[in-house]
Order: structure tokens, then C-alpha cells, then sequence
């Protein structure tokens, strides 16, 4: 089970005001591939599926509201690769 988008610690508002506006569903089955864990390999894997999946949640928004959601999805892509490190779950 998912915590949405954003570390647990993380306030609901502010996750809501960031990423979760769009993109909740999409964050909390990355967050089941990150507690499943694995490898970096399969970190790595974690973070492309989920990027493809904020790709699908933006192309079903109405055109005028993707050009912001881009933005979104890249910037939360982009914190996840950086530093989602810490709460993935790696297996030896």
C-alpha cells in the first residue's frame, strides 16, 4: 500500500498541493514496487514504470491543464531518481 506521493512524513496538504493533485494512483504503485525492492537495477526499473504512468495521467487530462503537469511530472521524476534511494527496500 502507497502513502501517495511523497515521503510518509511529508503533510497530506502539501503532497496534495505538489503531486498528488494527478498523480496519487501513479505514486502509490511505485511505492509498492519500492517496498518490494530488489537491486538498483530494479530501482531503476521502479522509476521508469512509474514515469510512464505520469505520462499516461497527463495525457488524460484536457490540454490545457498537461503543459503544468509536465512540469510536475518531470520535477517528481527527477526527486525520485535523486533521492528516492532511501526508501527503496534493498535486498542482498
Amino acid at each position: 500500500m502507497g502513502n501517495g506521493c511523497g515521503p510518509e512524513k511529508w503533510p497530506d496538504w502539501f503532497k496534495v498541493m505538489l503531486f498528488n493533485w494527478f498523480f496519487e494512483a501513479s505514486c502509490n504503485k511505485h511505492d509498492e514496487g519500492y517496498t518490494e525492492g530488489g537491486d538498483e537495477a530494479r530501482r531503476k526499473v521502479c522509476d521508469d514504470k512509474f514515469l510512464a504512468a505520469m505520462k499516461r495521467d497527463v495525457k488524460r487530462l484536457p490540454f490545457w491543464k498537461r503543459p503544468i503537469a509536465r512540469v510536475t511530472m518531470w520535477s517528481f521524476y527527477g526527486v525520485v531518481r535523486r533521492y528516492g534511494k532511501s526508501n527503496f527496500n534493498y535486498i542482498s
